[in-house]
């Protein structure tokens, strides 16, 4: 199977019956390869939890190549699967538009916090720092990133965008860290953007009464503690997944507006031959987002 789920190109070629697109237009696909289109998650939808779905790049061949071909049948099902990008933006922002209108679905969408109010995410990967990026557009007050001693330059870039404090939880008490900065008050929400079997646990410890926790990292792992405090504490746990139309559309217009900044979150540009390399560097975590690219002048001007 050929990887690839965030990418960006041209229409090459379309069918005789497509009307509403055009060789040459500028694209970015949300990754999307079949939804069944009759489901409860298709008919409201919520495409990316068909039970159907097959995504590119994990389910069918993704973005690592040189042609995508989007279906006419996908787009009768679900014809918000590609969008075209907006005059100004690159294709190089537009390939990582994906996982910024995840963090805006999870703190716009589905979360409660209001301006003024305070937030803790755990993770500084990429998900973690838009996640910092959408809060301050929020107008959160205290914008709290949780990572680990190692992730010194991500929360160089987390400060870059928004982190008022930050929490190294392999040698700070992350509860303690977060009383301190709240006056005792607590956090109204916390984004997991780890996906770690102990962040859970940190998250329910550090909202407020009626606090919320927005779940985005997975962990396969079983909790093996309880869960007793979001009852005592009515705290809600929202599962998330991905984004939807509302997502892209507003996304996009806070990128052409400047509200948000897509290029500062690009580490590294590699050939498309080198992908093992771009790999290896986000497992070292020493690249944030990478562009894997044919584009030789590009290429040759970095």
């Amino acid at each position: 199977m050929v990887l690839g789920h965030e990418f960006s190109g041209v229409v090459s070629k379309i069918g005789a019956n497509v009307k509403d697109w055009k060789v040459g237009d500028r694209v970015v696909s949300d990754n999307t390869g079949y939804v069944c289109g009759k489901c409860f998650a298709c008919t409201t939808g919520q495409y990316l939890s068909c039970p159907d779905r097959k995504g590119l790049g994990y389910g069918m061949d993704g973005g690592f190549t040189d042609y995508v071909k989007i279906t006419g049948s996908l787009l009768s099902k679900n014809p918000n699967t590609l969008f075209r990008i907006p005059e100004g933006v690159s294709f190089d922002e537009a390939a990582i538009l994906d996982p910024i209108c995840n963090a805006y679905k999870a703190i716009v969408q589905e979360s409660r916090i209001m301006p003024g109010e305070d937030i803790v995410v755990f993770g500084v990967g990429p998900l973690g720092l838009f996640s910092i990026q959408i809060a301050k557009v929020m107008g959160c007050a205290n914008i709290i990133a949780v990572g680990l001693e190692a992730d010194g330059e991500r929360f160089k870039t987390a400060c870059k965008y928004g982190a008022t404090h930050i929490i190294k939880s392999d040698i700070q008490n992350v509860t303690e860290e977060v009383d301190r900065i709240t006056n005792g008050e607590k956090a109204a929400a916390a984004v997991d953007a780890a996906g770690v079997n102990v962040v859970l646990r940190q998250a329910i410890d550090v909202v407020r009464t009626g606090g919320e926790i927005v779940k985005i990292g997975y962990d396969k792992r079983p909790y093996e503690y309880s869960l007793d405090n979001i009852l005592d504490r009515g705290v809600s746990i929202k599962g998330h997944f991905g984004y939807d139309y509302q997502s892209w559309k507003n996304v996009m217009r806070l990128l052409v507006l400047g509200k948000v900044d897509l290029k500062g979150m690009i580490s590294h540009h590699i050939r498309l031959e080198d992908w093992q390399k771009g790999f290896d560097l986000v497992r070292s975590r020493e690249a944030v987002k990478i562009i894997i690219t044919k584009d030789e002048e590009k290429l040759s001007q970095l």
